[in-house]
């Protein structure tokens, strides 16, 4: 029987990866820190291994449908389903940020709530 499998988006930092860190002490079963970037998830990872933790790492970008369609396929390639999901992954745009607000609310919509 596959291993039972938890994910947290957007984890390579700040709450996402305190989550990572309390799932790798409490759960029975694999944990995924996913982040955009692989080198800071990668960072992150080993920062946890330093810990005795053994979280797994995988490239997940929520914007990018060529992302979430591999790593869908590797979940049902891998997995029997998700038993954990937390859905971390957030963008916010800064005070200085050039793009009308309409286009900020609806891309922080988009990626925050949907």
């Amino acid at each position: 029987m596959p291993a039972k499998l938890a994910i947290v988006t957007g984890s390579n930092k700040g709450i996402g990866y305190a989550v990572v860190k309390a799932l790798c002490e409490k759960f029975d079963g694999d944990v995924y820190l996913t982040a955009r970037d692989t080198e800071r998830g990668r960072m992150a990872v080993e920062s946890l291994n330093r810990l005795g933790l053994k979280p797994k790492f995988h490239q997940l970008d929520i914007t990018d449908d060529g992302s979430l369609a591999e790593f869908k396929g590797f979940v049902r390639d891998n997995y029997a389903g998700i038993d954990v999901l937390v859905n971390n992954a957030a963008i916010a745009f800064k005070m200085d940020a050039t793009e009308p607000f309409a286009v900020q609310a609806d891309e922080t919509m988009r990626v925050n709530y949907f």
